[in-house]
């Protein structure tokens, strides 16, 4: 009950910011093409975001803020319901994955999981554009609260991400089976 009180505590700011920004974004075409301009990672493009961000991200350090900038034009280019089911991104991974019965998915996944802060971006977003395709449900709070903690020591963000894909794909094996035997 504990983790559940601290994961929800953790999602609280993202999920109130993702929730205000589209909310405010709602019905204006021009702001949503400016956050999807800012998935190119261009400094001028990002730079666009900050009158309809920045006010949101107050106490926020600013290396934090390029984060929640990524995930808010990501939230735009690939909108979800926010907090419908809580999920990490390796769980819309294996969805992928089921979908694409693929070996690609499972590769980039696995090159995601390597990859530093710094340069996740962009195969952060190939995955996204990858997982539009194929209406996998994105939890974009939770996405959030994990890449501010990417860069912890223990990496723990990246092994619940993996647990979550390579457990439901044990289960998806194990149903395979099941109805073949069945």
């Amino acid at each position: 009950m504990t983790t559940t009180k601290t994961s929800s505590t953790r999602l609280d700011r993202p999920t109130k910011f993702l929730e205000s920004l589209h909310l405010r974004i709602n019905n204006d075409n021009g702001a949503k093409a400016v956050f999807k301009r800012a998935l190119s990672g261009e400094g001028r493009h990002i730079r666009n975001t900050y009158s309809m961000v920045l006010s949101y991200l107050e106490g926020i350090h600013e290396r934090q803020q390029e984060v929640w900038i990524f995930v808010a034009s990501l939230s735009v280019y690939y909108p979800q319901s926010i907090r419908e089911k809580q999920q990490n991104f390796g769980s819309s991974c294996r969805g992928l994955a089921n979908h694409a019965q693929s070996e690609g998915a499972d590769r980039r996944f696995r090159a995601l999981l390597d990859t530093s802060l710094e340069d996740i971006q962009s195969p952060l977003t190939a995955l996204v554009r990858q997982i539009k395709r194929k209406e996998v449900r994105i939890d974009y709070p939770q996405l959030l609260a994990d890449l501010c903690q990417w860069e912890h020591p223990n990496q723990y963000i990246q092994d619940n991400w993996a647990r979550a894909f390579w457990i439901a794909a044990s289960g998806n094996e194990e149903q395979k089976r099941d109805e073949k035997e069945g």
